[in-house]
C-alpha cells in the first residue's frame, strides 16, 4: 500500500466584503459584494447585485481604503500606489447565470514573478500586517533568507480568532506548537490596547523565558503594528509570568491580585501547588463584599500549564474578556484531547512552524508509534483534531496530514528537515554547524539552538566543553540559556529542556545519551525536536535501540504518513491506565509514592534502600506503580535476605 504521489498544498483564499483590521470600513453597497483573495491570483471582486454604479464606487472606495493601509504600514515604498497596480493585480465579475469560480481563477491567475506581490497585498487586506522592512518586495535566493522573510497570511480559524466576536467571557484556542497561538495573542493584544482608551491588560503564562521574550517582542510588535498609544508599563499593560514573588506586585499575576484584593500571598514550597494558590485566592476574592474588576482583559499563554481553577480566577477579576491558547499536544500524553478540543471556540491544527516530517516524526517517538509497546494511542477523532488522516488496513494504521504551505514557493521535500544521528562528541556538534553554515552562508548563532535531553549533572560539563569549542572555531558567543533565562541575539543558544518552551529556531540540535521510556522524558523530546522550523537533529550516543526509529523515519520521508500497528483494546486499556496513575501522582513526591508501595507490599523498612537504588529509572520518572510491585515481587527473594 505504498503511496509515492506528491501532494500539492490547499489553495488558501478568503472571502471579505471590506479590509480586515480596521474596524472603520464599511461601504453602502457592501452587502451586493464579495471580494475574493488567494495566492497568486488578482484579487476578485465579485458583483452579487444590480447596480453597476454603485458596484463600482464599493470598488473605488475600497482601492482607496487599500491605499491607506498601504501608505500607514509602509508598503506603499515597496508595492507602489493602488492606481499603479489595480488594473494588474485586481479584476471586476459580474455574478450570472454562467459564473464559474474555477474558469475566473484560471483566468486570473498571477505570473510567477507577481506572485510575491499578490501575497503581500492579501496580507495587508487581511490584517496579517508582515513587516515590509524585513520581509521586502524580492524574492530571497537561500532556503534560510527565504524562511526568514517568509510573507505570513492567516488562514480562516486564525483570522477569525482576531476579529470575529464571541459574547462569552472566557474565549479559548487550542492548537498544536506552531499553529500561531502566541501571535494571535499579540494580535488580540494590539487590537484590544490600541482601540480602547483606558484599560488594563494582564499578559500572563507560567514560563519566565516566555514571559521574558513577550516583554521583549511587544513593543516591537506594536512599532511595526503602528500602534500610536504609548505602552504604559504596569499601569495599563502587565506582562509576566503567572505566579510572582511577595515584595513586587508587578512581578506576576497572582502577586498583583494578592495586592490588589489584600489577600494572603502563598510563598513556594515543594508541597504547595498551582491549584492550591489559586484555589485560596479564588475563595478569599469571592468572600470581599465591595468587590471590583482588577483588569479589563487578561491574556493566557500555554494553556496546559494551569489548573482549571485558574481561568476560573481570572474570569471573577476581569472585567470583560479572558482570552486563553493552549496546545493540544504540549504534553503528548493528554489521556483526554476529546474533551479538551470539546469545549473550545477555535481549534488550531494546522501547523506552520515545524516542518510535517520533523512533526510527525517527534509525534511518533514521542508516543511510542513505532515500539511493539505503545506509550500513548488516540482514538480517531483524537488523532483528527490533531491534524491527521487516519488510514486503517486490518491492524496497521497510516497516519498522515495534509500538505499545507508553510513558506512562499519553498520546495521542502529536498531538504533533510528531521536527522537522527550517533551522537559521539562535542567536535561532531560543530562538524554539524559547520555543515549549517556551508548551506546557509547567512546563518547568525541565534538560528541554532543545542538543547541537552538529559537531566544527569553531566550536561553542564558537556555544555561547558562545547562553549569552548564554538567560540573557539566559529568566534561566535554563547547563550546559556539556563542561566540568561532568555533568548540573546547574535548567540548560540544552549540550554537543558527547562528554558525552551516558547521559543524557536530554524535548526535545533537535540543531544541525549540513549531514547528513554519514561514518559517525562518523551513529552520533552517530543517538545524540543518541535523547536525548529527548518531543520532537527537529534544526537543520540546510544542508539542500539533505534533500528525502529530509524526505519520509522525512513517512511515518512519517503511517503509521507506514520506507519504503526494499532494497540488491541486491552493495551489501551492499559496504556490510558498507566498514564492517569502517572498524573493523578504528578503533586507528590517519589518518596511518599514508593514508600506507600513498600508499606502496602509488606517489604519491612530495612530492605526499602536496596529496593529504590535498583529500580530502573524510568519507574522513577513515571511513578509507574504497576511495574514497580511487579519488580518487588519478582525481586523480594534477592533483595530480602
Amino acid at each position: 500500500m505504498k503511496n509515492t504521489q506528491k501532494k500539492n498544498p490547499t489553495e488558501q483564499f478568503f472571502l471579505i466584503s471590506a479590509p480586515l483590521g480596521e474596524n472603520k470600513y464599511s461601504y453602502q453597497y457592501q452587502a451586493n459584494s464579495i471580494v475574493i483573495l488567494s495566492p497568486k491570483h488578482k484579487i476578485i471582486f465579485i458583483d452579487l447585485g444590480d447596480s453597476d454604479v454603485d458596484f463600482d464606487d464599493f470598488y473605488q472606495d475600497f482601492m482607496e481604503d487599500v491605499n491607506s493601509i498601504s501608505d500607514k504600514y509602509k508598503y506603499q515604498k515597496y508595492i507602489g500606489r493602488v492606481r499603479k497596480w489595480k488594473n494588474d493585480f485586481t479584476v471586476k465579475v459580474k455574478l450570472s447565470s454562467e459564473f464559474d469560480i474555477n474558469v475566473i481563477f484560471q483566468q486570473n491567475k498571477l505570473d510567477k514573478n507577481n506572485f510575491r506581490k499578490c501575497e503581500l497585498l492579501i496580507s495587508l487586506i487581511t490584517g496579517s500586517i508582515n513587516n515590509i522592512e524585513k520581509v521586502g518586495i524580492e524574492a530571497p535566493d537561500t532556503i534560510l533568507e527565504k524562511i526568514k522573510h517568509n510573507i505570513i497570511l492567516f488562514d480562516g480559524e486564525q483570522t477569525r480568532f482576531i476579529y470575529k466576536k464571541l459574547p462569552h467571557k472566557r474565549i479559548s484556542i487550542q492548537g498544536l506548537s506552531g499553529t500561531g497561538k502566541t501571535e494571535l495573542l499579540m494580535h488580540k493584544l494590539k487590537e484590544i490596547y490600541a482601540s480602547e482608551e483606558k484599560t488594563k491588560i494582564f499578559f500572563t503564562c507560567h514560563n519566565i523565558a516566555l514571559s521574558n521574550t513577550l516583554k521583549e517582542r511587544i513593543p516591537q510588535f506594536f512599532d511595526f503594528m503602528k500602534v500610536e498609544k504609548q505602552i504604559q508599563w504596569n499601569t495599563q499593560l502587565w506582562v509576566d509570568r503567572a505566579w510572582g514573588s511577595q515584595q513586587d506586585r508587578n512581578s506576576g499575576l497572582y502577586s498583583y491580585i494578592c495586592h490588589f484584593y489584600n489577600i494572603s500571598f502563598s510563598r513556594w514550597n515543594r508541597s504547595i501547588t498551582y491549584n492550591d494558590i489559586f484555589s485560596n485566592a479564588l475563595k478569599e476574592i469571592n468572600e470581599i463584599e465591595d468587590f471590583e474588576y482588577a483588569f479589563d482583559y487578561i491574556l493566557i499563554d500555554e494553556k496546559q500549564d494551569f489548573p482549571e481553577v485558574f481561568f476560573d480566577l481570572c474570569e471573577k477579576i476581569t472585567r470583560h474578556k479572558v482570552y486563553i491558547a493552549g496546545d493540544i499536544f504540549q504534553d503528548i500524553f493528554e489521556n483526554n484531547i476529546s474533551k479538551e478540543v470539546s469545549n473550545v471556540d477555535y481549534v488550531l491544527n494546522k501547523c506552520y512552524r515545524t516542518a510535517p516530517r520533523v512533526l510527525m516524526f517527534a509525534h511518533a517517538i514521542g508516543m511510542g508509534l513505532f515500539e511493539k509497546t505503545k506509550l500513548n494511542w488516540l482514538e480517531d477523532n483524537e488523532w483528527e483534531s490533531s491534524g491527521y488522516n487516519i488510514k486503517k488496513d486490518g491492524g496497521e494504521v497510516r497516519l498522515s496530514r495534509d500538505s499545507i504551505r508553510r513558506f512562499e514557493d519553498l520546495e521542502e521535500t529536498e531538504i533533510s528537515n528531521m536527522n537522527i544521528i550517533k551522537h559521539t562528541d562535542e567536535n561532531q556538534v560543530a562538524e554539524i554547524i559547520r555543515n549549517i553554515i556551508k548551506e546557509n552562508p547567512t546563518v547568525e548563532p541565534s538560528d541554532i539552538a543545542v538543547i541537552m535531553l538529559d537531566t544527569e549533572k553531566y550536561i553542564y560539563n558537556y555544555i561547558d566543553s562545547l562553549e569552548f569549542k564554538i567560540k573557539s572555531e566559529f568566534k561566535w558567543e554563547v547563550n546559556k540559556a539556563y542561566e540568561s533565562k532568555q533568548k540573546i541575539s547574535n548567540a548560540l543558544f544552549i540550554s537543558n529542556v527547562n528554558n525552551v518552551k516558547g521559543l524557536e529556531f530554524p535548526f535545533v540540535i537535540c543531544i541525549t545519551r540513549r531514547i528513554k521510556d519514561s514518559y517525562a522524558y518523551r513529552n520533552s523530546l517530543y517538545t524540543m525536536l518541535t523547536r525548529s522550523f527548518l531543520q532537527s537533529f537529534l544526537l543520540v550516543r546510544n542508539d542500539d535501540n533505534l533500528q525502529c526509529q530509524r526505519e520509522g523515519l525512513k517512511i515518512i520521508n519517503d511517503y509521507g504518513f506514520i506507519q504503526t500497528k494499532e494497540p488491541t483494546d486491552s493495551e489501551k486499556s492499559k496504556i490510558q491506565k498507566k498514564i492517569v496513575t502517572l498524573k493523578s501522582n504528578a503533586n507528590i513526591s517519589f518518596y511518599d509514592f514508593i514508600n506507600r508501595i513498600l508499606t502496602n507490599e509488606n517489604v519491612d523498612k530495612k530492605y526499602w534502600k536496596k529496593f529504590i537504588s535498583a529500580l530502573p529509572e524510568g519507574y522513577r520518572e513515571d511513578f509507574d506503580e504497576d511495574s514497580i510491585i511487579e519488580f518487588i515481587n519478582d525481586n523480594k527473594k534477592y533483595y530480602c535476605e
